[in-house]
């Protein structure tokens, strides 16, 4: 008995232990949350940690209510230092600890709409956002509410639905202003300024920007003052009154200065050197794009720097100064290139709603044909069963109601087998839209997500303050080439696309070989003089043949841009032609780095063709030369590659004279 009582002691002592750690965890978890929340507006970093310390904490005793504030707090804090997709991640868990519809359900759904709005991802940006809105009207919370109007009309005004953001904008306005929220009702007074602006209502649009001034003066906000005069003075500035415009940008200018606004200090110089460019006074408009410059390249500004070299070289120019006006122009367009461009975005979106809207409309077609293949079959049995009534009734006219029905049978036979044989020829057609779909959404979500990744950890490298490259001109090779190679992909991207999904119609006519070699190498001369390869046109300039000029242009562009990829700095490539039993050869010769047997095999496979890396690191997906193997085949002609590793390549098709 004594020993039954120790165990028993000893086992509840194990029990209360166990609790008394669950209750330990469970209040360090609450604690850890609270703290971050607390500091989360001034250390967003402190803030994200002590959210993973929170995450440590979680075990199999961790309340649900527990798991949904500890990834709540995560999506929060990582949404707030930029990583949105560890955000969405964390959003994510979080809801499947949320199972009633639930004000904190619909702040997740508002969070991640957030998270897609800010990575681009717009449709799913606003069906997050709306369902947020649905879950915040029926539970009537307004402040909630009004977040969600004001991330709906941001999303319709990237998407250029301005009457959409405009509504969108006004429905939180009224909330704003019911609740007495002076802050936010600016907010949407500037927003709905904005919109009226880029509509070109210009009056409507000064209206609600005197009505965000007039608020901004009677709480003392110097720095939205001076932004409010901005935007009056953009306004003028488009309806070509360069005096008003000028004279809103001093006031704001000097308003920024008094404030120490150093960003706004930069927009103001180069409104005003605009303005005083637009009514002729190079002098002063020089003196203030220098200051703009200079303060833009303290500040790393670079659109403002792009702005400020464009007025610099149009100063320069107005000069006969024709150098410093190339030079100003050349720095301008390099920061161009180097800004994220959303319209390459936008022509994936659209490809991409082209080829689901084919798809649904094959699939209406199908659903059609079937339905009369089920209506001809049902009309089949009631002819079938009023034949036997007849036999039954008129034995007389057996003789001709047989031959009647065989007859009509026969037309209904045929006319379904032909029906049938539509059916399989488009079921192969929807098939082969399937590979493309496949094919072309790999290419997006690998190859092009990559290149795109690339772009940005150069980018990021070159915004950190303390990176210090030991090469520069190196660096700024290697960020050329990595958009030089996101356009090339894009392109081939873009026509393959179409070749597949649509076709492309041939124009076939006398091509004059040499013409074309000439002028795609002047197309390739800024991509290989990046590595000082030297571009020889030998063909013969009688050599004619009988092509689609667009395809073929496209085909020697894609040769002659490969080659350059695979030949090392200094190197050579020459474009030859040679004439042999009425075909015409065009060989692409390169002494680069050459091919491995096994990947020279597969070259010109459809799904199979290898992509590698150039001698520059330059990043390929094959889909160039699957294009050049498309195309050469529907001029009538063939394609093949010679190689030895380590000793170059030649790519040589031919076409008929």
């Amino acid at each position: 008995m004594k020993y039954f009582y120790l165990f028993v002691c000893l086992l509840m002592s194990f029990n209360l232990t166990a609790q008394v750690n669950v209750n330990n965890d469970a209040a360090q978890i609450d604690s850890l949350i609270v703290t971050a929340y607390k500091i989360g507006s001034q250390n967003v970093v402190e803030a994200l940690e002590n959210s993973k310390k929170a995450a440590k904490l979680l075990n199999d005793n961790s309340t649900n209510a527990q798991k949904l504030k500890v990834y709540k707090s995560l999506g929060t804090f990582y949404y707030l230092s930029a990583n949105f997709n560890l955000a969405i991640v964390n959003y994510q868990k979080a809801l499947n600890f949320e199972t009633d519809i639930t004000l904190t359900k619909g702040q997740i759904y508002y969070a991640l709409g957030n998270c897609n709005f800010a990575l681009g991802n717009l449709p799913n940006a606003l069906n997050l956002s709306l369902e947020a809105l649905k879950i915040f009207d029926n539970l009537h919370e307004n402040n909630d509410l009004l977040n969600a109007y004001v991330s709906i009309a941001n999303i319709y005004e990237r998407q250029n639905s301005f009457s959409k953001a405009i509504e969108f904008n006004l429905k939180a306005a009224n909330i704003f202003e019911q609740n007495k929220n002076i802050f936010r009702t600016l907010t949407i007074f500037e927003n709905v300024g904005k919109i009226y602006a880029l509509q070109k209502k210009y009056n409507l649009a000064i209206n609600y920007y005197n009505k965000a001034l007039g608020i901004y003066i009677n709480i003392g906000n110097k720095a939205g003052e001076a932004i409010t005069y901005q935007n009056i003075a953009k306004l003028f500035y488009n309806q070509m009154n360069y005096k008003t415009a000028l004279m809103y940008y001093q006031l704001s200018y000097k308003i920024a200065k008094k404030a120490n606004s150093e960003v706004l200090e930069t927009s103001n110089l180069l409104g005003l050197g605009n303005a005083e460019l637009m009514l002729n006074n190079y002098g002063v408009a020089e003196q203030n794009y220098k200051l703009a410059l200079q303060k833009a390249k303290l500040l790393n500004q670079r659109f403002e720097l792009k702005e400020a070299y464009e007025g610099l070289a149009i100063i320069s120019k107005s000069k006969n100064n024709a150098f410093e006006s190339k030079t100003f122009s050349m720095l301008s367009n390099q920061l161009k290139d180097s800004l994220f461009n959303d319209s390459i975005l936008a022509s994936i979106t659209n490809l991409q709603l082209l080829y689901d809207k084919e798809k649904t409309q094959e699939q209406v077609v199908l659903l059609k044909q079937n339905e009369e293949l089920n209506n001809n079959q049902l009309i089949k049995e009631r002819q079938i069963r009023k034949m036997l009534i007849a036999i039954v009734i008129l034995f007389v006219l057996l003789t001709v109601g047989f031959l009647y029905f065989y007859m009509n049978n026969k037309r209904i036979s045929s006319s379904l087998k032909n029906q049938n044989n539509k059916l399989e020829i488009q079921t192969e057609e929807l098939e082969r839209l399937n590979n493309v779909k496949d094919r072309f959404f790999s290419i997006i979500s690998h190859d092009l997500r990559n290149n795109m990744t690339t772009m940005k950890l150069y980018f990021d490298l070159m915004s950190n303050k303390k990176y210090k490259p030991e090469n520069t001109e190196e660096l700024t090779k290697q960020i050329a080439s990595s958009v030089e190679n996101n356009i090339d992909l894009l392109e081939n991207l873009l026509v393959w696309a179409s070749s597949q999904i649509k076709g492309l119609p041939l124009k076939f006519e006398s091509l004059n070989i040499y013409e074309l070699v000439n002028k795609n190498i002047a197309l390739a001369a800024s991509i290989a003089h990046q590595k000082n390869i030297s571009l020889v046109n030998l063909c013969l300039e009688n050599d004619r043949a009988f092509a689609d000029e667009n395809t073929i242009n496209l085909v020697l562009r894609n040769l002659i841009v490969n080659a350059i990829k695979f030949t090392n700095d200094e190197g050579k490539i020459t474009v030859s032609s040679s004439v042999t039993n009425s075909k015409i050869q065009i060989s692409i010769t390169d002494n680069g780095v050459g091919i491995d047997k096994e990947k020279l095999d597969q070259m010109f496979t459809q799904h199979k063709n290898p992509s590698t890396q150039g001698t520059a690191n330059e990043k390929g997906t094959g889909l160039g030369l699957l294009l050049c193997a498309d195309f050469i085949k529907q001029n009538n002609g063939t394609i093949y590659a010679k190689s030895e590793k380590g000793k170059g390549s030649i790519f040589t098709f031919e076409l008929p004279l």
